[in-house]
């Protein structure tokens, strides 16, 4: 996997230990607080992207827990970049549980030089885009790819429709959507390699990845808002519940990436259901929490 327009950067630091990824932390605040930080860049350069490559393909092994702290942090210093590292994770997860050897590889070798990727979470009421075949390519269909959303990820994942029974994603190199976005008559083609075949667990745990880092999102979002604002005691314990929430399914997500066992689907639904209730609660929302 190669991008069409491949830029000339520093190659990040390799974050080995959890250790190394705190350090990264410390290091990125004074960065994004100082008054000449340029945003866009300050999240492929720290090495973060690559925190949650798994330790059989070269990456860390570090826990769900330390990735959740990287969230809860980074949102006090830039909302969008906490927004870009979210979506970059869980695009990991959907890669993590639906690439073959090869992929999975060529995927974590762009992430490990910067490469930031994103899970296109698919807008309320639209429907995800067709692939068809196309010679010996495939082909998305521009009626279902007009929705997609505009991003500054190098790589996006899009849920699609296929001829087949099972579902799939394609992943788009944004460079050549630009170009075609620009010329509509031309033809977006997918190579066979940047399809990924969706295991029947992949979106169930893409899905609770994303309620995951919303609620450490959420965890850090508040937790600064309380440091400067008088003490509420209700707030506190809010706070309280939503940290013990995360913590059990920072547990829940190591055992699936280590262990892979076999997924109890309805555990999921209630972890998912469960992080999205104290992230309301505690950014101060009562109503009941529903899955997007």
């Amino acid at each position: 996997m190669v991008s069409t327009a491949d830029r000339l950067r520093p190659v990040p630091p390799a974050l080995n230990r959890e250790g190394d990824v705190v350090a990264a932390l410390e290091r990125l605040g004074e960065l994004a607080i100082g008054a000449h930080s340029d945003q866009a860049s300050i999240l492929p350069a720290s090495g973060l992207l690559a925190m949650s490559i798994p330790a059989s393909f070269g990456g860390a092994d570090i826990s769900n827990l330390i990735v959740a702290e990287a969230v809860s942090r980074l949102v006090t210093w830039s909302t969008a970049a906490a927004e870009r590292l979210l979506r970059h994770l869980v695009a990991l997860e959907l890669v993590r549980t639906s690439g073959s050897t090869e992929q999975r590889k060529a995927i974590y070798g762009r992430v490990v030089l910067g490469d930031v990727f994103e899970f296109a979470f698919q807008r309320e009421g639209s429907l995800p885009p067709r692939l068809v075949q196309s010679g010996l390519a495939f082909a998305l269909e521009h009626g279902g790819g007009s929705d997609r959303a505009i991003t500054s990820a190098d790589w996006q994942i899009v849920r699609a429709f296929s001829a087949g029974s099972e579902p799939v994603a394609a992943i788009l190199d944004q460079t050549r959507v630009s170009l075609r976005d620009e010329d509509a008559k031309t033809e977006l083609t997918v190579h066979p390699d940047f399809i990924l075949s969706l295991g029947e667990n992949a979106e169930s745990l893409a899905h609770l990845m994303t309620a995951f880092l919303m609620a450490a999102s959420a965890r850090g979002k508040v937790g600064a808002m309380k440091q400067t604002t008088a003490a509420d005691p209700s707030v506190a314990i809010e706070l309280e519940l939503l940290d013990g929430m995360i913590q059990k399914a920072a547990s829940l997500i190591d055992g699936i990436q280590v262990d892979d066992p076999p997924i109890d689907f309805a555990q999921i639904d209630r972890f998912c259901l469960a992080l999205d209730t104290a992230r309301l609660r505690c950014s101060g929302d009562h109503s009941p929490a529903t899955r997007s």
